[in-house]
Order: structure tokens, then C-alpha cells, then sequence
């Protein structure tokens, strides 16, 4: 049986966690690149503010000008210290597997939901953000619009490299 959303999320997450190989390789595909090799993920620091089961699921929050409620997939926080002080960003990750779709205004929400967030205490005061969309190459041929809402890429074929699940899909 195919992994699901959730088992693939939770694989990547825990990968982001325990790997800083991992972690680099993902960094290094954003704008957030130059970090890469020294950011902190800030993994106990978003339990303690959300305490549950696991640190990147179930961020949600109401964006007022989207009128609606909307959840991150994988939403971590990293800290990295830039000329003797502390800069915190975020990814706001979406997972899609290539038998989904994106409801509507799914990829559109991620953008206006991660500046909504931006620099609140309750999101851990990030002070920049990338939006990132993980996938098959086949979903992103079939979706290109929606697709290029999100300012990164990552294809399930190459997260399969380190996240083995991914090449189960």
C-alpha cells in the first residue's frame, strides 16, 4: 500500500529533524541557501508553544483578508545567528501526492498565510518566510499555475534520496 499525505509529511519532518544533511539540502533549495549548513530548527520551540504530538502539524490560523481558516502541511521554524543576532524564518510547506489536487485557493492562501504570520510571538516571531511545495514532477506538469504560486520546488523524486518513502509513492 502507497504511503499517505501524513505519513509522507511525518517522514519528511522527522527527516528535517534528525539530519542536517537533510535540512542543508532543503535550506539550499530556497532563498535561504547561504544558511543552509549553520540554521537551527527550532523543532522544541514550536512544541512548547503548540504542545502536541508533533512540532509541524496542524499550524492553523485565520488570515482575515482570506476570510478562512487555513492549515500549513509542514510549517517549520529556523533560527541561525547573522552578524551577532538571532534571525528566525520559516518554511510553510505543502505536500501534495500525485493523485491530489489543490482545493480552491489552496496555493494562492500559502503566501498571504505566511505574511500573516510573520513576526507574531505565537509563530516563534520569524522574520522571513518561504512558501515551498512538495510533489511528483508528474503533479507539477499537471498543475503549473497552482504550482507557481509556492517560491519553491521540491520534486518527491528528489526527496526520495534521503526520505525513502517518497520513492514508495
Amino acid at each position: 500500500m502507497k504511503p499517505n499525505e501524513d505519513q509522507l509529511c511525518s517522514a519528511f519532518a522527522e527527516m528535517l529533524r534528525r539530519s542536517s544533511t537533510f535540512a542543508s539540502f532543503i535550506l539550499g533549495r530556497t532563498k535561504f541557501a547561504s544558511y543552509a549548513t549553520n540554521a537551527r530548527l527550532l523543532h522544541e520551540e514550536q512544541m512548547s508553544i503548540r504542545p502536541r504530538k508533533h512540532s509541524w502539524r496542524h499550524w492553523w490560523c485565520h488570515v482575515p483578508e482570506l476570510r478562512k481558516d487555513r492549515e500549513t502541511d509542514i510549517f517549520a521554524v529556523f533560527e541561525v545567528e547573522v552578524a551577532n543576532s538571532l534571525f528566525r524564518f520559516a518554511l510553510h510547506i505543502e505536500n501534495k501526492r500525485n493523485v491530489s489536487r489543490f482545493t480552491e485557493g489552496q496555493a494562492q492562501a500559502y503566501e498571504p498565510r505566511a505574511k500573516h504570520m510573520l513576526g507574531r510571538a505565537d509563530y516563534l516571531s520569524y522574520r522571513d518566510y518561504e512558501t515551498m511545495l512538495i510533489a511528483p514532477i508528474a503533479f507539477r506538469k499537471r498543475f503549473p499555475s497552482d504550482c507557481d504560486c509556492f517560491s519553491s520546488f521540491i520534486a518527491y523524486e528528489e526527496l526520495a534520496k534521503y526520505v525513502p518513502l517518497y520513492g514508495e509513492v
